[in-house]
């Protein structure tokens, strides 16, 4: 397969051959047949960076909130969860992997609750999900304690339940333990497990909109402290944008030093920050712009699609990247490739993935936009033109759309 007429991100004219699932040669001009992509934008295919599996489309089968606070939507989503049976959170799962597809994000972090009264279910769905499509998607799983019970023996003793069954990481939520002590202790129980086993971790860090919520920093010297580096993330970090700056650069600083990764999810930010506020509100959007400039890995999540903290959520990266250029005021081109690295590059990086890119030798996993610049694709959020996925083929969306699963 050849295809040819493409652009880079940085602009650079290309043609793409692919053997098998490789990308065999790149170059600008490469002799033979071939698909004439018209000058649109070829990426490596697209990683979302956070998402929840196991709570997307629950407003198919559950009532919407009544509410828009977060805290009470949240509490509706828990009773929705707590009730479907095995085969309604499998299919659910099932139908998210679509949406991911035709979105072109072909690698997935998901957090799968494991407290709660269905872990066992929401856990052997999402690893039938993952080994039926593991052809078409790189699905990664993050254990994830919800955290609104204790953290005692019983839930460590889940933490090693859910590493039978395969989870490739294990995050949680200190800041809801009921003290502080609570909370460190939490996290340092993960970082024993974790590491060793070698697994990855992944902490709702500080979800909050109290500048005094500042679990990150013990995390960062755990991680600095046991040198384990480039394998720790911290998703939302919402209470960075109400840190004084003093702190929040001297925060950054170090979280470039563990190698941790910041992974921003602005629309459920945008959601969450304000809760407990009349107003003026807070964006609560972690502070992209200055933790990129200063060398901190920031990648980039969609979250939840379709249920009670998103009913209109999508699963599409662009969307999530338009929140962010509204919400980190990234609107400007400067900007711009910034992002598409946030939801490629970037989050290759922090969710540890091995052979990624658009390079010779790599595994074809491509998407190509519709469109001729960074803008448009950004601005006019179209259907992708083509995903590939192993050297084949999988969405195309000519004047209709076709996929093949």
């Amino acid at each position: 397969m050849i295809l040819k007429n493409l652009r880079t991100l940085e602009g650079k004219k290309i043609d793409i051959e692919i053997n098998g699932d490789r990308i065999v040669k790149i170059a600008e001009n490469i002799e033979g047949e071939g698909t004439d992509l018209g000058g649109r934008i070829v990426s490596p295919a697209l990683v979302d960076s956070h998402a929840h599996i196991d709570s997307n489309f629950l407003l198919d089968l559950c009532k919407e909130a009544s509410t828009p606070k977060f805290e009470e939507a949240l509490k509706v989503l828990m009773e929705c969860k707590e009730n479907l049976t095995e085969n309604e959170i499998y299919s659910l799962m099932k139908k998210s992997v679509i949406y991911y597809i035709k979105a072109g994000s072909l690698y997935v972090r998901t957090h799968v609750m494991i407290d709660g009264k269905k872990w066992r279910e929401r856990l052997n769905s999402i690893m039938k999900v993952k080994e039926e499509f593991k052809d078409k998607i790189f699905i990664q799983v993050i254990g994830f304690i919800q955290s609104y019970d204790y953290f005692n023996d019983e839930i460590e003793e889940r933490i090693w339940k859910a590493i039978d069954f395969g989870i490739d990481g294990i995050g949680g939520q200190p800041h809801l333990q009921p003290s502080v002590e609570d909370g460190i202790r939490m996290i340092k129980k993960i970082f024993d497990i974790a590491t060793q086993k070698g697994i990855l971790m992944d902490f709702h860090a500080d979800y909050s909109d109290d500048p005094s919520s500042r679990f990150s920093e013990i995390i960062v010297s755990e991680a600095l402290r046991r040198r384990y580096f480039n394998k720790v993330s911290l998703s939302h970090l919402l209470a960075m944008h109400s840190y004084h700056s003093d702190y929040a650069l001297r925060l950054m600083k170090w979280l470039k030093e563990a190698g941790i990764s910041v992974i921003v999810s602005p629309i459920t930010e945008l959601e969450g920050s304000g809760a407990f506020e009349d107003y003026p509100k807070r964006r609560g959007i972690p502070r992209v712009r200055e933790m990129i400039y200063n060398g901190v890995n920031v990648a980039l999540g969609h979250d939840d699609i379709q249920n009670q903290l998103n009913p209109i959520g999508d699963g599409d990266l662009l969307k999530a990247s338009f929140a962010l250029m509204i919400g980190d005021y990234m609107y400007f081109s400067q900007f711009f490739e910034d992002l598409f690295k946030l939801m490629t590059y970037n989050g290759a990086k922090a969710l540890n993935i091995n052979g990624y890119g658009l390079k010779e030798g790599m595994k074809a996993n491509i998407v190509v936009f519709e469109g001729n610049n960074l803008k448009d694709i950004l601005v006019e959020i179209k259907p992708r033109r083509m995903v590939i996925s192993n050297g084949k083929i999988i969405y195309e969306n000519y004047s209709s759309e076709s996929i093949a699963i």
